[in-house]
């Protein structure tokens, strides 16, 4: 067996059911370590952000990303030449978001002959399961597919019977800066099994643009800040920048100290097993630290606990 994978989440899936060592090709944001050292398949055509405090901050990134998508280019290029000598009997790629990776139209424009494509389609947690029976199939691994989304129901479970019976505080999280752009798709699922009631997006809902005023009028008790793709000091850094805005800095969370910053490449950017467990304790740990363990600082930290 074969797997070429095109995004990160297709990546940490395969390594779930046991596949690190069929990986011959991953793309530029893989980070698990079953991708290190395996040929580079994808790359970006806008700036990279998320990885480096230096690099082109988020107002920057979505300029470009808009003109990209007005002008009709691709995000996105896959090595082509590089993957068809892979010669992979399975592709991993996704039609859920264009933005955040490549997407499905371009994996079918490079799949190489006699491939199987998989596509990832998860919106929502039962989406997860599919994605990770679909693999499994493909794979010949229909068995410790079965496993793994066990795995995933008891852990999730765990952290809702946890919090089953505490109040359950208004949480607004926000997976862009500048502009804000709201959590969607699992993440409101998320924040619902970790006892929180998810404002201004439901379950499935696509993240969206949302205003500042927006977010002021739902009135959070709790914000998290998980920016797509983004590592939790990046996420820090422009974080603090954002809190001097007045528009910001009004916001009553953010003067109750009730602003949370988290790893979002790890926990929220994407559907895979490990990160919505882990993704659904840490924001267990946030809302009702009273109940679960209060999250380590390399996953999410307090912004009025991080320094001036």
């Amino acid at each position: 067996m074969r797997i070429a994978s095109l995004i990160p989440s297709g990546t940490d899936i395969a390594a779930s059911l046991g596949l690190a060592d069929a990986l011959v090709g991953v793309s530029h944001e893989c980070d698990h370590p079953a991708a290190a050292g395996l040929p580079v398949l994808t790359a970006s055509t806008v700036g990279a952000a998320g990885h480096d405090v230096d690099g082109p901050d988020p107002a920057d990134i979505d300029r470009q990303v808009v003109d990209a998508v007005t002008n009709g280019r691709s995000l996105y290029t896959t090595e082509v030449e590089r993957l068809r000598d892979l010669r992979p009997d399975v592709v991993l790629s996704q039609d859920v978001c264009d933005v955040c990776a490549v997407d499905g139209a371009l994996a079918r424009a490079s799949l190489p002959d006699g491939a199987e494509l998989v596509m990832l389609e998860a919106t929502n947690l039962v989406g997860l399961m599919d994605d990770v029976r679909r693999v499994g199939k493909a794979t010949g691994r229909e068995g410790v597919a079965e496993q793994v989304i066990a795995g995933v129901r008891a852990r999730l479970q765990h952290v809702s019977d946890a919090v089953a019976a505490a109040p359950r505080p208004r949480v607004v999280t926000v997976e862009w800066t500048d502009p804000p752009f709201l959590g969607g798709h699992w993440v409101p699922e998320l924040v619902e099994a970790a006892g929180g009631e998810h404002l201004l997006s439901s379950p499935g809902d696509p993240s969206r643009r949302a205003t500042w005023d927006e977010i002021a009028e739902a009135d959070p008790d709790i914000i998290v800040v998980m920016p797509c793709g983004y590592t939790l000091e990046v996420a820090v850094a422009e974080t603090r920048q954002l809190v001097a805005r007045p528009e910001v800095a009004s916001l009553r969370a953010v003067r109750d100290g009730a602003l949370w910053v988290t790893a979002a490449t790890r926990l929220f950017s994407r559907c895979t097993p490990d990160a919505v467990t882990a993704g659904a304790a840490v924001l267990g740990g946030i809302l009702h630290p009273d109940r679960l363990p209060s999250p380590p600082p390399t996953l999410a930290v307090r912004l009025a606990e991080t320094g001036p």
